[in-house]
Formats: C-alpha cells, structure tokens, sequence
C-alpha cells in the first residue's frame, strides 16, 4: 500500500468478472466512479464510531427523494412496522 494525497491509500482488490461488471453498472448509474462505489460500500459495512447510526449516511445519502428530508427516520431507521 502506497499513501497518495488526501490521506488516501492505494490499495488492490480482486473480483470476479460478475462483480466488477455489476459493480461498474451500479457506479455508473449513480453518476460516480468505480473507486467511490467501493469506498461507498465499504464504510457502509464498517462500524459507526460517535453518534447515532445515522451518521454513517452522513454526507453521501442520495435517496433521488427530493422530501427525503422530511423523512429521515424511515430513511436511516427503515419503515415503521
């Protein structure tokens, strides 16, 4: 691993030809590159330190719902049973 500016660092992973074609579709249709799909994915699975579980969204949630802000709960805690 190799430190790059922004206190980035270069790593390597390996998919099989399924996953990058999906994961390059689903990068594509979000309007963002391959790398941010995968750093998107990957702090979606980390731990949430501080805060509520909502901070994990913090910065990066992109419902397509312009009223989404009306109704964070559902979008953060999942519909009400």
């Amino acid at each position: 691993m190799e430190m790059i500016r922004d206190n980035m660092i270069r790593t390597q992973i390996s998919l099989n030809q399924e996953e990058y074609d999906s994961a390059r579709q689903q990068a594509a249709a979000l309007g963002i590159s391959l790398a941010e799909f995968v750093r998107r994915a990957v702090r979606e699975q980390l731990p949430v330190h501080g805060g509520g579980p909502w901070m994990k969204y913090a910065g990066f949630v992109e419902s397509g719902d312009r009223r989404s802000s009306q109704s964070i709960d559902e979008i953060v805690y999942g519909a009400k049973d």
